[in-house]
Parts: C-alpha cells; sequence; structure tokens
C-alpha cells in the first residue's frame, strides 16, 4: 500500500518571503487520510448553517431581480421588436 501523503523534500519546507510563501507554501491541500466525524450538535450546525446561507442566497438573488426591474421600469414591457 502507498503512503496517501508525497515525501516532502527538506529543500520544499523552507518557507518563502511574502504573497508567494502565502500561495504556494500551504499545505492545506496534502492528503493526509485522516477522516472527521461529527458529533450529532455539530452535524446540526453544519446542518442549520446551509440553510441560513441557502435563504441568504434566494434572498440576495430576489433582491437583485427586484433592483433591476425597478431600475427597468414598466417600460421594458412595451417596446419595438
Amino acid at each position: 500500500m502507498t503512503d496517501p501523503a508525497p515525501e516532502i523534500k527538506a529543500a520544499d519546507t523552507a518557507p518563502r518571503e511574502g504573497l508567494l510563501g502565502a500561495v504556494f507554501d500551504s499545505r492545506e491541500a496534502i492528503a493526509t487520510g485522516e477522516t472527521v466525524t461529527l458529533t450529532p450538535e455539530q452535524a446540526h450546525s453544519r446542518k442549520r448553517r446551509g440553510q441560513w446561507m441557502a435563504l441568504a442566497l434566494i434572498a440576495f438573488v430576489i433582491l437583485v431581480f427586484v433592483l433591476t426591474m425597478t431600475k427597468m421600469g414598466a417600460q421594458i414591457l412595451v417596446r419595438d421588436l
């Protein structure tokens, strides 16, 4: 069986300066094979957070639609084709 995390050479571990270091020195994407098991409270919180995010997205889409229709006005329906 192969190791899920690739070997990191010593030269790769030296931190870079500035923006390059912030972008390319992140180790978050390396697969470690670890899994996370959520507690029932955490799962419930995640579900509620997702529901609120969906509600906020729907409200934003409706707001943009209403503002667009308001800016266009009723004359958008009376036009020559």
